[in-house]
């Protein structure tokens, strides 16, 4: 016991010590976070745009401009809570390190001014960003739809780069985890903010102003802070992966009707059909690095009354019965052999 005792006492050579010391204090620091991109912040609508409306309880405390409709019920407009959104967001983005920009920063249209159309209220906004060479652009939206309507989405362009579906697709999770509302998915959307601004784009909606719970929810401050929260988590979590983004390059050129002999360097001609919602049956030049996902063809075609001469490729004519619930003693044609 005496020997054990002597054994405890004895100390610690100091540079071993001083050693430990460093260790310990380098074990201590927070890890190194990647450097934040520049970014714009857009609030959606604005001006003479109000955007959805959703509708209250009178004396509804909402923390922005106090709104209210004929009944006296307490409203409030998407146009205000995008921008309160807006400027939470940007707040947490500069208190981390990022530079940014607001494409709005008052009850006007995109680059404050007084709203006329929305093509030039929506030009102005990607003016904004383009021209002071933002690294990314995020929108701030809240939806519409009905009154059951629920959850949350985001959006990035068709043709966009690998960088902003992930951009996108980490600002959905943080959203969804933030709100705890029904996850309705990453999409993808011909928006004109999506479309003509030059680097990773992403467009949210936190939730819907139509349904009476979540225009409640909106209503507090501090599930606004949520939202802003989780979008700028959203932000980091992209940066920290490092994505490489594309040349700032407009992700598509065109359309066109008849098929140009040649593209710029970086763009590859796509085909768009019918079901293209850009450049229907023309021509389009996307950005090299876009992967074009091939359409699901329809299971069915039809039905018709009467027996068509021809059915595309890949399709079989079959007779409908009565007891068939899809074109009842008629023609359809099914996908397969």
């Amino acid at each position: 016991m005496a020997r054990a005792r002597h054994a405890e006492e004895v100390p610690l050579p100091r540079r071993l010590v001083s050693v430990l010391i460093v260790l310990a204090a380098i074990a201590a620091l927070p890890a190194t976070a990647a450097a934040l991109p520049f970014v714009a912040v857009d609030p959606g609508h604005g001006g003479g745009d109000t955007g959805a409306v959703g509708v209250l309880p009178a004396g509804t405390q909402t923390g922005m401009t106090p709104r209210s409709d004929s009944r006296g019920r307490t409203i409030i407009y998407e146009s205000d809570v995008n921008l309160d959104i807006s400027f939470r967001l940007d707040a947490y983005l500069r208190a981390r390190g990022a530079r940014t920009i607001l494409t709005r920063t008052q009850d006007l249209a995109g680059g404050d001014r007084p709203y006329t159309t929305a093509g030039a209220d929506l030009r102005a906004r990607v003016q904004i960003a383009n021209e002071a060479g933002a690294e990314l652009f995020v929108s701030v939206h809240n939806n519409a739809l009905n009154s059951t309507a629920s959850g949350t989405e985001a959006f990035h362009y068709y043709y966009s780069s690998p960088a902003a579906r992930v951009l996108a697709t980490e600002v959905q999770r943080e959203m969804v985890r933030a709100l705890g509302l029904p996850d309705r998915g990453v999409k993808t959307a011909g928006f004109y903010v999506l479309r003509y601004t030059v680097m990773p784009a992403v467009l949210v909606e936190g939730a819907f102003l139509s349904n009476p719970s979540e225009a409640l929810l909106l209503a507090d401050p501090a599930v606004r802070q949520r939202i802003a929260d989780a979008i700028g988590r959203g932000v980091e979590r992209f940066a920290a992966r490092d994505v490489r983004t594309p040349p700032r390059l407009p992700p598509t050129i065109g359309p066109w009707r008849t098929k140009p002999r040649t593209v710029p360097v970086g763009y590859r001609l796509v085909k768009t059909g019918r079901s293209n919602p850009v450049g229907r049956g023309g021509w389009l030049a996307v950005i090299s690095t876009f992967r074009q996902v091939r359409a699901t063809r329809p299971a069915t075609i039809g039905p018709w009354r009467t027996k068509p001469r021809t059915v595309p490729a890949g399709y079989r004519l079959v007779k409908t019965g009565r007891a068939n619930p899809v074109g009842k003693g008629g023609w359809l044609a099914v996908a397969g052999a």
